[in-house]
């Protein structure tokens, strides 16, 4: 074993000892020089109470589906957002005339508010198409993109309009292209304009399930100056600065697997930080904490836990999951209601 795969081996021992013994959690937690802040806001967000996909981007909270559904409808609103006061601020009805089925696969929204679905339709004769939509401010779409053969999994909003999406190609009998580009960028006005991130120079295991072996595996989203995707299954941060157009993918200490552990939210900051939310259990004893990514000297990343940030889940902890950041704060909850918590990471 090399001195590479050695400190990988030892970074995820590590990291399953540290959130399965609470005693050591808290020493470790001690140690660390990131802190998360007493929360100075906290407010009231009807949609955190039963909704499946749920989670902060840019200045709102976007909720979508169930746990056994994420279809759409004709007649009811398939998306919602919250602003910032916890009131509904767009409620989006995905659907075409001539639909039998709408499934909704993931939404973001861009800086100036505009609310971007990525989403499937079939026809009555089992036709799909897979699209890309903007959702003007009744609720309703506007400019739609078609994708296909191109399934748009996930999606996020950039400044200049455009749209990043990750996802994978499909042949004429629905399966997966293999050897195809998984990010891909849209535009409204001109359709795809960039193609990148082909399995094979990532050169890892865990891209094959593009959405990942539980909701929350593999995350995308946007900034004002890059898009980050990071995927737990393989291990990889891939992350392209916009205004280079540089990619750069970075392997990540192996988050054990999803029986011992799982990655329960996500979060860019604008100024490049990397958080995760991580859920784990060790018998009876679940445990729940917010980690930042931190890069060594030959760009490995691992996780260091946020002092301040974990404990015993649903039983007194300080945080249930992380929803996300509104670009410089992390918003998370505590428990399982409708509160959501805004507070600073500090550097001791």
């Amino acid at each position: 074993m090399n001195a590479l795969a050695r400190s990988l081996t030892l970074g995820a021992t590590l990291l399953m000892s540290v959130l399965f013994a609470p005693s050591l959690f808290a020493q470790h937690e001690q140690a660390s020089s990131i802190h998360l802040s007493e929360p100075h806001r906290q407010i009231s967000l009807a949609g955190l109470s039963g909704t499946w996909h749920r989670y902060w981007d840019k200045d709102y909270l976007i909720t979508y589906g169930t746990d056994s559904t994420s279809e759409a409808t004709p007649d009811r609103p398939s998306v919602t957002l919250y602003d910032r006061s916890g009131k509904v601020a767009r409620e989006a009805v995905v659907w075409f005339p001539d639909a039998y089925s709408v499934g909704i696969n993931d939404a973001a929204v861009g800086k100036s508010g505009t609310l971007v679905v990525a989403a499937g339709a079939r026809n009555q004769q089992g036709v799909i198409a897979n699209f890309i939509a903007a959702i003007d401010t009744t609720g309703h779409m506007t400019n739609v993109i078609r994708t296909t053969p191109f399934l748009p999994i996930y999606v996020c909003a950039a400044e200049d309009g455009t749209v990043w999406s990750f996802g994978l190609d499909r042949d004429a009998d629905g399966k997966r292209v293999k050897e195809s580009a998984m990010l891909r960028q849209y535009s409204f006005d001109k359709g795809q304009i960039n193609a990148l991130l082909y399995q094979s120079a990532l050169k890892s295991t865990g891209w094959e399930l593009s959405r990942g072996r539980y909701p929350g595996e593999i995350s995308l989203r946007c900034t004002s100056q890059r898009v980050g995707l990071y995927n737990a299954c393989a291990g990889q941060y891939v992350e392209i600065d916009l205004p280079t157009g540089r990619l750069t993918a970075s392997k990540v200490e192996p988050v054990p697997s999803p029986h011992d552990m799982h990655v329960t939210g996500f979060a860019l900051t604008e100024a490049g930080d990397v958080f995760v939310s991580l859920w784990g259990r060790s018998g009876d004893s679940p445990h729940s904490g917010i980690f930042k990514l931190s890069f060594d000297a030959e760009h490995v990343g691992s996780w260091v836990p946020v002092a301040n940030s974990s404990g015993p889940y649903l039983h007194g902890g300080p945080v249930e999951r992380l929803l996300g950041t509104d670009g410089t704060e992390l918003i998370y909850t505590r428990d399982l209601d409708s509160m959501a918590y805004w507070s600073k990471t500090t550097n001791k």
